[in-house]
């Protein structure tokens, strides 16, 4: 009876949405008659209703997603995930939902070049810019349009950004000529950044912390997937921010394939592992230091725990990396005449980096950098959005500092990871577990996290979207120390209770900051783009909070 009635009311319920989507204009329902994604989306619900209360059976998968608990809890994981990316899609498109408005696509450039067989973009400079005796000299450029941040040899435009998210364009380039904004890319990978996260929080759980509850193994996707910056890049979404995260979404799936290897060894989990890495080089460079030290490790557990098959794991997990390594310095070779020259010294900027590249990176830029990665405030306001991300907000005596004169103290916005994401405290909760196995896993995220992290210290400006760089491995220590205290304080009630009480508070603060400081930190894009939706959040946020 009761399966009966769920099937009969699953089928009333799917069919009625499907038909109000269909003919919601005769109905009233939405005045507009290109379908936007609001509809789509209710359309899509409608059909997995339908479909699950025509094929619905207890011993299916669907009868086992509904009727047990394991089923249930994966269910659980799948429409909060689901959920996460609909906001992803609400935020790419500034709350438009079908249109989404693109700064650069410059990713798309180097793409039709690629399928064009060349490695220089088809964009021709000004012929003024031939006249010029230094052309890296901002001043002397002025008046003269450029395309910017581009590199400029030889007469031709490249792009120091890896190649990676572009070589991928290339392949549906073929198919699909019309130009592709930045915000694509950097919105599929923001995506697939967190699907992967998704797959090893779950692997970890499964493997290692079994007896972790099951709203815990939610609360940890969720704060991975909405913590800041990742809902923040999206806004602008840039080829900044798509070379940045298509680096994390490489380095991330690679920690994936690497972790299910150190747990069941594969050649072909280690060879996909050795590929993701490549690719991620081949995205962000400057992740090359964090993943030759996780290429150390490696070698170090096969040479340990797989001395019979150690040869094959090593060369299948190498061979990617070294293809990667020697195609790049080809690339650099063919672009610049040096297989170490990325163009970033050939950059048409706001600096002179051709005569002052030595400065971009330095030690003395420690003490500010760490302060603004940390600990750099919010500027808090009485209507919405309430709190705004600032340039600088520390004390003068380190503000005013000994620095190389081409430091940016005052660049960009930024939001302390302390201050905008205090759930992540518990990440320092990670080294707790003793597991031999799991000490691998835990050398491989803490020593990579620390190198980028060092190598972000050290530049010569920081900003949001740089914190992108190590949010996401970042994520995972944070999820694994919160169980790693709730497994540590099982024997301990009170105790228990209130290391719950606070990291639940922790996460949904640090979840609540992720998702106001898109608006605040883009506010001029909401009243450019979207300034209705911008009014109506207004006016519902400042009358629930003065009243």
């Amino acid at each position: 009876m009761r399966r009966n009635w769920a099937q009969t009311t699953g089928g009333i319920l799917g069919s009625g949405l499907v038909l109000a989507m269909l003919f919601a204009n005769q109905l009233g329902l939405d005045n507009n008659p290109v379908w936007g994604a609001k509809r789509f989306i209710f359309f899509f619900i409608g059909i997995l209703i339908l479909a699950a209360s025509l094929f619905y059976r207890e011993n299916n998968f669907i009868g086992q997603a509904f009727n047990t608990y394991t089923g249930q809890f994966y269910l659980a994981i799948g429409v909060l995930s689901a959920s996460i990316i609909v906001i992803y899609i609400w935020v790419v498109s500034i709350g438009l939902w079908t249109t989404w408005p693109n700064e650069t696509n410059y990713y798309d450039l180097l793409a039709t070049a690629f399928s064009h067989g060349q490695i220089s973009l088809e964009v021709q400079p000004d012929p003024a810019l031939f006249t010029l005796e230094n052309i890296y000299e901002p001043g002397s450029r002025e008046g003269i349009p450029v395309l910017w941040d581009a590199s400029f040899y030889k007469g031709k435009y490249y792009l120091y950004w890896g190649p990676t998210p572009a070589m991928l364009l290339a392949l549906i380039k073929p198919f699909y000529t019309q130009p592709i904004g930045d915000k694509i890319p950097t919105f599929v990978f923001v995506t697939g950044t967190f699907i992967f996260i998704t797959l090893l929080i779950l692997e970890l759980w499964k493997k290692y912390y079994l007896e972790t509850p099951r709203w815990a193994i939610l609360l940890g996707i969720a704060s991975a997937g909405l913590v800041n910056p990742m809902l923040y890049i999206l806004i602008e979404a840039r080829i900044y921010e798509a070379a940045i995260i298509s680096g994390q979404f490489f380095l991330i799936g690679g920690l994936y394939w690497l972790f299910t290897a150190f747990n069941h060894p594969s050649t072909t989990r280690l060879s996909l592992a050795g590929l993701f890495f490549a690719l991620a080089i081949g995205s962000r460079t400057t992740l090359a230091l964090p993943i030759a030290f996780l290429a150390l490790i490696t070698l170090l557990w096969a040479v340990k725990s797989q001395r019979e098959r150690v040869f094959a794991l090593i060369t299948a997990f190498a061979l990617p990396l070294i293809l990667g390594a020697v195609s790049y310095g080809w690339y650099n070779q063919a672009r610049f005449d040096s297989i170490t020259e990325f163009g970033y010294r050939y950059q048409l900027t706001s600096y002179n980096l051709y005569e002052s590249l030595d400065e971009t990176f330095s030690l003395a830029y420690t003490p500010p950098n760490l302060y603004k990665t940390l600990f750099n405030p919010l500027e808090r306001r009485v209507t919405f959005p309430y709190i705004f991300p600032t340039r600088w907000v520390g004390p003068d005596w380190l503000a005013n500092g000994n620095y190389p004169k081409s430091y940016l103290l005052l660049a960009e916005g930024i939001t302390g990871i302390f201050i905008a994401s205090p759930f992540m405290l518990f990440a320092f909760l990670a080294g707790l577990n003793k597991n031999k196995n799991f000490r691998w896993i835990l050398t491989c995220l803490a020593g990579s996290s620390l190198l980028i992290f060092f190598t972000l210290q050290i530049f010569f400006f920081t900003t949001m979207r740089y914190l992108l760089d190590l949010i996401p491995a970042l994520s995972l220590l944070t999820v694994i120390g919160f169980w790693q205290g709730l497994s540590g304080l099982k024997t301990r009630p009170v105790a228990w209770y209130l290391f719950t009480t606070l990291g639940v508070v922790l996460c949904i603060y640090s979840i609540a900051i992720g998702l106001l400081l898109p608006i605040s930190g883009h506010l001029e894009a909401y009243r450019v783009f979207n300034p209705e939706l911008l009014r109506k959040m207004t006016l519902t946020f400042n009358s629930l909070i003065n009243k």
